[in-house]
């Protein structure tokens, strides 16, 4: 007696199996384009980070805080927020931070020449410096609270972040 498989059998193997592989195929092209979103939402996010650590960093051992290089706003108090903020580094330069065409920009030289700290793929909506303890004599260290909304393009679409952080001044002991 010969065993085997008839015709009618071996189509509805071959079927059943080429639909088990389409199934297999189409999740891991999904869980590849997933992936390839989620990479490109954590490169937007890693250069937020990396301006907002950039700028605390240096606002940490900087002093003479200032809130707003326009005139008739006082300059070492910014309780509303202002979009740009300027310091002495540890250095004594002076250092300057502001929301420009949405993108945060550095000027190392007190204003000449400004380098954008976010690439050109980000928009930053809102920068805001609040300065608290900035006033000389009031024996408050000084803390500037940096709160930022930004987007950024993905493959997905655009993707909103928002960053917030407090540096506290490190003044040496009297």
């Amino acid at each position: 007696m010969n065993r085997g498989f008839t015709l009618l059998e071996m189509i509805v193997a071959v079927g059943v199996f080429s639909v088990a592989i389409l199934i297999a195929i189409s999740s891991f092209l999904n869980l590849e384009s997933v992936e390839k979103k989620v990479q490109a939402g954590l490169e937007v996010q890693t250069n937020l980070r990396f301006a907002l650590e950039i700028m605390a960093k240096e606002i940490r051992t900087g002093t003479s805080y200032h809130c707003s290089l326009n005139p008739g706003i006082d300059p070492t108090s910014c309780p509303s927020g202002l979009s740009s903020f300027s310091f002495k580094n540890a250095g004594g330069a002076v250092i300057i931070y502001r929301l420009n065409a949405e993108r945060i920009e550095k000027s190392s030289d007190g204003g000449s020449v400004f380098q954008p700290l976010t690439a050109s793929n980000i928009k930053v909506e809102n920068l805001k410096f609040y300065a608290i303890g900035a006033e000389t004599g009031d024996n408050i260290q000084p803390r500037v609270l940096i709160n930022m909304k930004a987007s950024g393009q993905t493959r997905s679409g655009q993707s909103v972040f928002g960053f917030q952080t407090l540096v506290s001044q490190r003044k040496p002991s009297p």
